[in-house]
């Protein structure tokens, strides 16, 4: 959650409105605190992650910037629904420190050192936010191929890979001789990606760390694509609409491709990701049927 919230709110500071992003953030923190009703649902672990989701895109559309919300959304969905309270409280302060000194500064900042479990999951989300930023698939290709290679150029350098590596040298020392090798020679999401790593505690493994990268670039290619399985084909603006619609759950363009199954007899099953909804009529059945055996 943390690294997803640092990328969210530098893309925000870059923009210039990482005050707003801060304020939204704790605009929604407080009214979590307040209205008992939205705080049951949301912090109900037997409510589907998707649920949640659907209900704090509807709560924040037209009320909180595209950062903000995303970072709500995102929240919603992976955080132990019981510590969303404070995980948010958190979030807040973290976002109103990060206005301070600006989009430069907060791009430099060094996280607090964790373990090697707390750091990965800081790097996966903060890569979560940073490639679901790019607009084409084409992109995250490149990305992928790109850490690819920093990663093979590392392992072709030990003494360079040894000073990168190294908690005891200053960060920024560190950050530079990135900034110097891979400026302009990236894309800046590769760039940033590899600083994060750097900013993001002790990583004492950093090729297998930009392996990992590499690994998570093409997963994120897989989370842009909808499988949606039904009776029947969709219309142009149906498929535009499930597009649109998928696209606001999970913060980035979503490309629908069909599957017609004879087994779905109406409704669809979509398939995004670790996203699963089924609203097929033959699930509706099935419900039915386990009802009337339960009921005998």
């Amino acid at each position: 959650m943390r690294g997803y919230a640092a990328a969210a709110s530098e893309t925000a500071l870059a923009a210039g409105h990482g005050e707003s992003f801060a304020g939204d953030l704790a605009a929604f923190s407080r009214a979590l605190t307040s209205h008992s009703g939205l705080r049951d649902v949301l912090v109900d672990d037997a409510v589907p992650p998707a649920l949640r989701v659907a209900i704090v895109t509807d709560l924040l559309e037209g009320r909180a910037g595209a950062e903000s919300a995303a970072v709500v959304r995102f929240a919603v969905r992976y955080e132990l629904a019981p510590e969303l309270p404070l995980s948010l409280g958190e979030l807040v302060e973290l976002a109103e420190a990060a206005t301070t000194g600006g989009a430069e500064a907060a791009l430099a900042r060094p996280e607090p050192a964790g373990g090697r479990g707390e750091v990965r999951e800081r790097i996966r989300g903060y890569a979560d936010r940073a490639l679901s930023e790019l607009a084409d698939s084409a992109d995250i290709d490149v990305v992928e191929d790109e850490l690819f290679g920093v990663a093979r150029a590392l392992d072709a350098h030990p003494e360079l890979r040894r000073v990168l590596a190294d908690p005891a040298a200053e960060l920024a020392g560190r950050l530079a001789i990135v900034d110097q090798l891979l400026g302009g020679r990236v894309r800046p999401a590769t760039l940033r990606l590899v600083r994060y790593v750097l900013r993001a505690g002790h990583v004492r493994d950093l090729i297998g760390t930009l392996e990992w990268l590499v690994e998570l670039a093409a997963l994120e290619r897989g989370r842009r694509v909808a499988e949606v399985r039904l009776a029947v084909p969709l219309e142009d603006a149906e498929r535009t609409r499930l597009a649109t619609a998928l696209g606001r759950l999970v913060d980035r363009p979503v490309e629908v491709r069909e599957v017609i199954d004879a087994n779905v007899i109406g409704g669809m099953l979509v398939t995004l990701g670790d996203l699963v909804i089924d609203g097929t009529v033959r699930l509706r059945l099935e419900r039915l049927r386990d009802l009337l055996v339960e009921a005998r």
